[in-house]
């Protein structure tokens, strides 16, 4: 959601400097659309229309986490940002989203804000900082496991507790670190997962072919293979409807928090962000708007919010076609405004919020 993932080192005989990869960019827009659509439209409707229209439900949000991982490690590489001053960044963004989360949350909107879990990804990216690249792609996937495990616990021992409830601005601290860590829509135990793969994907060059289609080929078989074994799966293990049980662990329904659904996500998420780094290069000129709005992207996120809670019976659709005219709508007007001020400015206005603190240190320099 921050501008942290849209930077890359870039290495030589001479001093590192930072270039933005547009890749990232391109990847973040096409996560704030895909959750768009799924405010905006039905994402249960049976046809081909209804299925091709839901399927960034559930993918979306991941993929924003994934890119958050991508982008602490990007942030980290440069020898211009030493890792002390990388962790007070991130707990500055954390400072930032956390708030700004819990006061969306409870608008007219309909809509599980990411915001505060995103402040408390960036809080374990304080610590995660200093893992080797071992440690981070070795803890990902049994931490993904361990918490679907702790989540099905919770919804067979506690359902009352965990009920999918965000955190909101006014709720007891034990219930927002509560939601916000265990039982949440997006909570820490499992969405650390994805998050700390990304941070691994980020140590990568992401500017190798190789490395590229190594994402695109990894992602595409995680996606189809944890498809294809809960399909097999919940042929052997049939939950009766309407009951919670241990075989739950076959769903891969969106956010159900289960084993298989967060292997697809998040092997979707690796597939985008690989196709994106690819896309952005060969078609740069004309995909630019797109990066823009990437580039944008807190303020296009906290933006659609807004406009949901003024005019929310406008802005959704319980039809295919009608959502998928809102989301195009939306989408061209955020291109034009982000292609608009980037050409004056580097940063959008909420985006400039978590760069506060270094701003005045930044023109001091230039103006030495």
């Amino acid at each position: 959601m921050s501008e942290v993932g849209t930077d890359e080192v870039t290495r030589g005989r001479g001093p590192r400097h930072i270039r933005r990869i547009p890749g990232i960019d391109l990847a973040r827009a096409l996560a704030i659309l895909g959750m768009l659509a799924v405010h905006v439209g039905p994402t249960d409707v049976d046809g081909p229309a209804g299925t091709l229209y839901g399927l960034t439900h559930g993918r979306a949000a991941i993929l924003f986490g994934l890119l958050a991982g991508v982008g602490v490690s990007l942030l980290v590489a440069s020898r211009t940002v030493t890792a002390g001053q990388a962790r007070l960044k991130l707990l500055w963004r954390a400072a930032v989203l956390l708030p700004i989360g819990l006061w969306l949350q409870p608008l007219d909107h309909g809509v599980f804000v990411i915001l505060s879990d995103y402040a408390v990804l960036f809080l374990l990216a304080v610590v995660a900082l200093g893992w080797s690249d071992r440690w981070l792609v070795a803890l990902a996937a049994p931490v993904g496991v361990i918490g679907s495990l702790g989540y099905l616990w919770g919804l067979l021992h506690l359902p009352d507790d965990f009920s999918r409830q965000a955190a909101q601005w006014g709720d007891p601290l034990t219930d927002v670190v509560h939601r916000l860590v265990l039982s949440g829509p997006y909570p820490l135990i499992t969405w650390a997962a994805p998050f700390l793969l990304g941070m691994w994907i980020g140590r990568r060059d992401l500017r190798s072919e190789t490395i590229r289609w190594w994402l695109v080929a990894t992602g595409g078989a995680a996606a189809v293979g944890a498809w294809a074994a809960s399909r097999a799966l919940q042929l052997q293990w049939e939950e009766p409807t309407g009951v919670v049980t241990w075989a739950r662990l076959a769903a891969d329904d969106p956010h159900s928090q289960m084993p298989l659904w967060l292997l697809g996500a998040t092997g979707s998420a690796v597939l985008v962000l690989g196709l994106s780094l690819f896309a952005a290069d060969r078609a740069a000129r004309a995909l630019w708007p797109l990066v823009a709005t990437g580039q944008l992207a807190f303020t296009v996120y906290v933006g659609h919010l807004l406009l949901l809670h003024w005019q929310r019976d406008a802005l959704t659709s319980d039809e295919v076609g009608g959502a998928v005219l809102i989301v195009a709508g939306f989408t061209v007007a955020a291109m034009v405004l982000a292609t608009a001020w980037r050409a004056v400015l580097p940063r959008g206005p909420l985006e400039l919020l978590l760069h506060l603190p270094w701003l005045a240190g930044t023109r001091r320099r230039a103006d030495t």
